[in-house]
């Protein structure tokens, strides 16, 4: 969307692209699937390419799936060193849990996590502070490099409902899988529901620009041609 009118946005966005390319091919690896093609140093239209994985069922999913640990990974990474300059886990609604439930509750309160993570950037706005703009800079780069192709969606979304399923029955039924797993799997969660947020809170922001945009440049292009 944003590089029909920026066409420096490739570059700008290539840190997270290498993140997101070497994410997939670390799992290609891990589950056995052979890379065909694989070129980092172009700006536009990286893609890696790959045979179907040794890892059956799951093998495509955990490929697909991984830019998405990744980036939040190396996003959140980011926010700690710089102090956590955006509280951005404020935003999120206290009930998310890494249950069958917590899906259906991060959907039922999802504009309001859009709408108070917006106002937890505009409220902690500094462009003087470094921390602040350097938060902001690597928000916008690894939230959106996240973000998966449509290709991946037939693989992804199946892999995401069998693996919400799983833990709703897991919980449902009271199967302990162990503190540590649990503690860490809930800390995924909300570390990934935090880039979401913050993925379609720049997204939100981003069409209003673009539109008030496009609806200027088409007056404009009117009045000149009156």
């Amino acid at each position: 969307m944003w590089s029909k009118y920026f066409k420096w946005l490739n570059l700008f966005l290539y840190p997270g692209t290498v993140v997101h390319e070497l994410s997939h091919a670390v799992l290609c690896l891990i589950t056995g699937a052979t890379i065909t093609e694989f070129n980092l140093l172009r700006l536009k239209d990286v893609e890696i390419k790959y045979d179907t994985p040794k890892v059956p069922v799951f093998g495509d999913f955990l490929i697909v799936f991984a830019p998405i640990v990744a980036c939040t990974a190396v996003w959140m990474g980011i926010s700690i060193a710089l102090g956590s300059p955006v509280n951005v886990n404020a935003s999120l609604p206290k009930d998310i849990a890494f249950t069958g439930q917590g899906f259906f509750e991060f959907a039922k309160d999802l504009v309001d996590t859009i709408k108070f993570t917006t106002l937890g950037i505009w409220q902690t706005a500094d462009a003087r502070d470094p921390k602040w703009v350097g938060f902001i800079i690597a928000t916008i780069i690894f939230t959106v490099s996240m973000a998966p192709q449509a290709k991946d969606l037939k693989y992804l979304i199946p892999g995401i409902i069998v693996l919400a399923a799983i833990f709703f029955f897991l919980a449902e039924f009271k199967i302990a899988i162990g503190p540590w797993i649990t503690g860490k799997l809930s800390y995924f969660w909300v570390a990934v529901n935090l880039a979401g947020c913050m993925l379609l809170s720049i997204l939100s922001l981003t069409a209003i620009a673009l539109g008030v945009y496009s609806a200027v440049r088409l007056m404009t292009s009117k009045k000149r041609g009156e």
